[in-house]
């Protein structure tokens, strides 16, 4: 083998090795991120307490549907009972309309003064006539002067 050969081995040699040393180089770069990533995700992941508090967190949510569908269900049964009891009252004939006391036959004056005699008060002789509280004390005022 001569020299020129001898040098082109070499220069071959320190090639490859310099390859060799960029190909290392870039898996150890390659595995470097896929540690940091691994990392990444490791650090997202909760820990055993962080698991405990979201198991706490489920069986209260849990309980708490539970009440919630016992309400609804609740609810459900008052809204068809109260649905009877409206169509029972609908079917039901309408109930006569109040009369006015003008319409009753007995004046409006002596009304007033026969529930006044039995102790009730002008708000609710008022209330009861359907009459406005100055006709009621008009009404009582008149009967009092009224000779006897």
């Amino acid at each position: 083998m001569s020299a020129k050969t001898m040098e082109y081995w070499i220069l071959i040699q320190v090639i490859l090795e310099f390859g060799l040393i960029a190909l290392v180089a870039v898996a150890l770069w390659k595995i470097r991120s896929w540690y940091r990533r691994i990392m990444a995700l490791q650090a997202e992941r909760p820990n055993r307490e962080e698991l405990a508090q979201m198991a706490e967190l489920a069986k209260v949510l849990e309980k708490r549907h539970q009440e919630l569908e016992e309400l609804l269900a609740h609810l459900d049964q008052k809204a068809s009972a109260f649905k009877k009891q409206l169509s029972r009252v609908e079917s039901r004939p309408p109930a006569p309309a109040p009369m006015n006391s003008w319409e009753s036959g007995a004046s409006l004056r002596s009304q007033v003064e026969d529930l006044h005699r039995q102790g009730c008060s002008t708000e609710e002789i008022a209330r009861r006539l359907q009459l406005n509280l100055a006709e009621v004390k008009m009404a009582l005022d008149l009967s009092r002067a009224r000779p006897r």
